[in-house]
């Protein structure tokens, strides 16, 4: 199959409108519980594109939505919305009719009063806590706009409640998650067959991205996180993509390891790879048999109706057992990436002090999803990574939680790899 004709085989393009109304029907369900009369779903900058969970669509705006009559989408700027028109021009069909520009706190509050004058006002995007957003992502002037111009409404955040709505998928929306994680897996292969001694990272960046992209796939922040080195806590994006210093080379005895972010129709995965390069050290070895060996405690725990905290604390034991720690949690949330699995094994030796966690999230207990019981359809990322001083592994896919047990979505990416051993 030629790159060209990679995308026409994808199972579906875009969404239907029984899944806009099974949406809505959730939305407005929440809504009722709430007392809601409107509710704000800010995408802006979010990672996770809330807006898209109402729209079918990401402009870099916001959903206006009332609990009786038709939403509006409102962009930053007039670009993204005749983007949007060339699209249904070529027949995509639209989930909202009306499309406006004006992203602004005092001109969201006029629209708010257009579609519900009075009433009790609901938002999406103040407490969401994930990578890069620990104090959510609505912007300070929007907000402070937005308060000063509704008058005396209340407004509330209904961020976490919104969130674990969301969590169990539809049969279309599984279908796009099937399709990111298909392309994950040739991301993964991508970057196994490009790795050896003398290939710099910009290479290896540069083949992963492009697997990726073939299949009609977009990344997530932080668009490819990519370490090489051996021995090395690093852990997210190259530095030579902001610092403009040179790429590491890759040479003998290197751990060289991945996490990459596909998403397709807004439905995200996450692959992690880890490649030896040689014979591994000793170490790595350990690690990657705890970290698989983690995975597999996850699997073993997983079905709908398990509190999330139980799978990670199965998934805590084997390094508990074999006396690792963990840098980064072991399981999480996707679509959205809000509940995060953080392992009690930290225990870490001086050498790697500063990798101590900081001060507890005020949100820490819907943050770490302590009274979370997952529902079928939700999506996991598994990435258990195991640490001996500073030699960390970590493996791991996209798990799709079902009524008995769980589907895998990645395989390439469950267990560590050696090249040119």
């Amino acid at each position: 199959m030629n790159n060209q004709s990679l995308i026409a085989t994808a199972p579906v393009h875009g969404l239907s409108v029984q899944e806009r109304d099974r949406r809505w029907d959730r939305t407005r369900e929440l809504m009722r519980e709430q007392g809601l009369d409107i509710l704000l779903v800010g995408g802006f900058r979010s990672r996770d594109h809330y807006e898209h969970y109402l729209s079918n669509d990401y402009i870099e705006g916001a959903v206006i939505f009332p609990l009786a009559g038709d939403p509006v989408t409102v962009s930053w700027g007039a670009t993204r919305v005749f983007r949007a028109e060339d699209s249904f021009a070529r027949g995509v069909v639209p989930w909202i009719d009306d499309y406006r520009v004006g992203l602004d706190g005092a001109a969201v509050a006029s629209l708010i009063r257009d579609l519900s004058p009075s009433g009790r006002i609901g938002i999406v995007g103040l407490e969401t806590q994930t990578a890069g957003e620990f104090s959510g992502f609505v912007p300070a002037r929007f907000w402070l706009d937005l308060t000063a111009s509704v008058g005396n409404r209340e407004i509330v955040d209904v961020s976490w409640d919104f969130n674990e709505m969301m969590l169990p998928k539809s049969e279309e929306e599984l279908t796009l998650l099937r399709w990111a994680g298909a392309a994950a897996d040739a991301a993964g292969q991508a970057m196994l067959d490009v790795v050896a001694p003398g290939v710099p990272e910009t290479e290896i960046y540069a083949e992963v991205l492009a697997a990726l992209h073939r299949r009609g796939c977009s990344v997530r922040y932080p668009t490819l996180i990519l370490n090489s080195g051996y021995p090395s806590l690093s852990w997210g994006p190259p530095r030579w993509t902001t610092t403009a210093e040179p790429p590491r080379t890759i040479t003998e005895q290197d751990l060289v390891m991945a996490e990459i972010f596909p998403i397709y129709g807004n439905a995200e995965v996450q692959a992690q790879m880890a490649i030896a390069v040689g014979k591994p050290e000793p170490a790595i070895v350990q690690c990657a048999a705890v970290a698989r060996a983690s995975y597999e405690a996850g699997l073993s725990v997983l079905r709908a109706g398990v509190k999330f905290q139980d799978l990670v604390r199965a998934m805590e034991q084997p390094l508990l057992d074999a006396g690792c720690w963990a840098l980064t949690p072991l399981v999480h949330s996707l679509n959205p990436q809000a509940f995060l699995g953080m392992s009690h094994a930290n225990e870490q030796d001086a050498a790697v002090a500063t990798t101590l966690p900081g001060p507890p999230s005020p949100n820490a207990s819907r943050l770490f999803g302590e009274d979370l019981v997952l529902p079928a359809g939700t999506s996991l990322a598994f990435e258990p990574n195991a640490c001996v001083g500073r030699t960390r592994v970590v493996v791991g896919g996209t798990i799709i939680v079902t009524e008995t047990g769980y589907e895998e979505i990645n395989s390439l990416s469950t267990r560590l790899h050696v090249k040119g051993a």
